[in-house]
């Protein structure tokens, strides 16, 4: 005979394993030092200082192509 399974057993056992999952990705992404959230904004904003310098540098070079 077929083993005869609850599906509310199911259900909740689903929702407690997807519970532990959320859980340990918001402490992989929560779960750091407040020196290494620093650090990494910091970072973040450097690289788009770098990237907003350099479409502008592209652009200025643009226009001096154009100028010749």
């Amino acid at each position: 005979m077929a083993e005869i399974t609850n599906l509310n057993q199911y259900r909740k056992q689903r929702k407690k394993e997807e519970k532990r999952k959320a859980g340990s990705l918001n402490k992989a992404r929560k779960g750091r030092t407040r020196m290494e959230r620093l650090a990494e904004k910091i970072s973040a904003e450097r690289r788009d200082l770098e990237q907003d310098g350099k479409k502008f540098v592209d652009r200025a070079r643009s226009k001096d192509k154009d100028t010749d």
